[in-house]
């Protein structure tokens, strides 16, 4: 079987958990490729599997993810595909997964399974990022957890992740939230992208980043708008 991979990641969680697939996979005689939506490959038409991996932004999954979804093709034969989602709080994942699948499967493509997994929280605007330790514990409970969803996928295992409202969230918030962050968090919030005096100019931010959205002048990060 060939398994074709997408994903999309800021920090690497997205990547870990679809290169763990990729292992499975291989170890149980398929061949997978695995490569970044930024990279403009396209998706092989003749592959037997697609899967994706993105993370949860603003309830919802990232403005490139859904772009790309959007400039599929649609494909001439339904391919079977599954959407994983990394999450800070698996409950939190709103609904990244909901829209992915629709988009997919107006491209034709026959979504068997999706799933939401936990991985180290990585917003640090409002919240406070898990230590180095507890950051590994996650990681390595997410790492299992992407074995035994690439051992399901492979045995014909169905799931389909179900829409739900977090725990720490009545309707009202939730919503409310949702749309503060769609509209006035991704229209203006990265106007007041800032550093202070805990930066020490190593220039990785700008090296890691996946779209190219930030650059070092005068020795800081600032946004890229160009």
């Amino acid at each position: 079987m060939n398994v074709a991979l997408k994903y999309f990641s800021g920090t690497g969680n997205s990547y870990k958990i679809l290169d763990t697939c990729k292992e499975i996979f291989i170890q149980n005689g398929n061949k997978a490729t695995l490569s970044s939506i930024t990279d403009k490959s396209n998706i092989n038409e003749e592959a037997d599997l697609i899967g994706f991996c993105f993370p949860v932004y603003a309830f919802g999954i990232p403005r490139i993810c859904r772009k790309y979804l959007l400039n599929l093709p649609i494909f001439k034969s339904p391919i079977n595909t599954f959407i994983l989602i990394t999450a800070g709080d698996s409950d939190e994942s709103g609904f990244s997964v909901k829209e992915s699948t629709e988009i997919l499967k107006k491209k034709r493509l026959n979504v068997t399974y999706s799933k939401v997994i936990q991985m180290p929280i990585n917003w640090t605007v409002l919240m406070n990022p898990p230590s180095k330790e507890e950051a590994q514990l996650i990681i390595n409970t997410g790492v299992i957890n992407a074995k035994e969803i690439a051992q399901d996928i492979l045995d014909g295992v169905l799931h389909h992740h179900a829409f739900n409202y977090p725990s720490t969230y009545s309707k009202f918030a939730f919503y409310k939230d949702y749309y503060l962050f769609k509209w006035l968090g991704v229209s203006n919030f990265w106007k007041d992208f800032r550093t202070d005096e805990t930066c020490d100019s190593c220039g990785l931010c700008e090296k890691i980043c996946p779209t190219d959205s930030i650059q070092i002048a005068d020795n800081k990060p600032n946004p890229n708008i160009s």
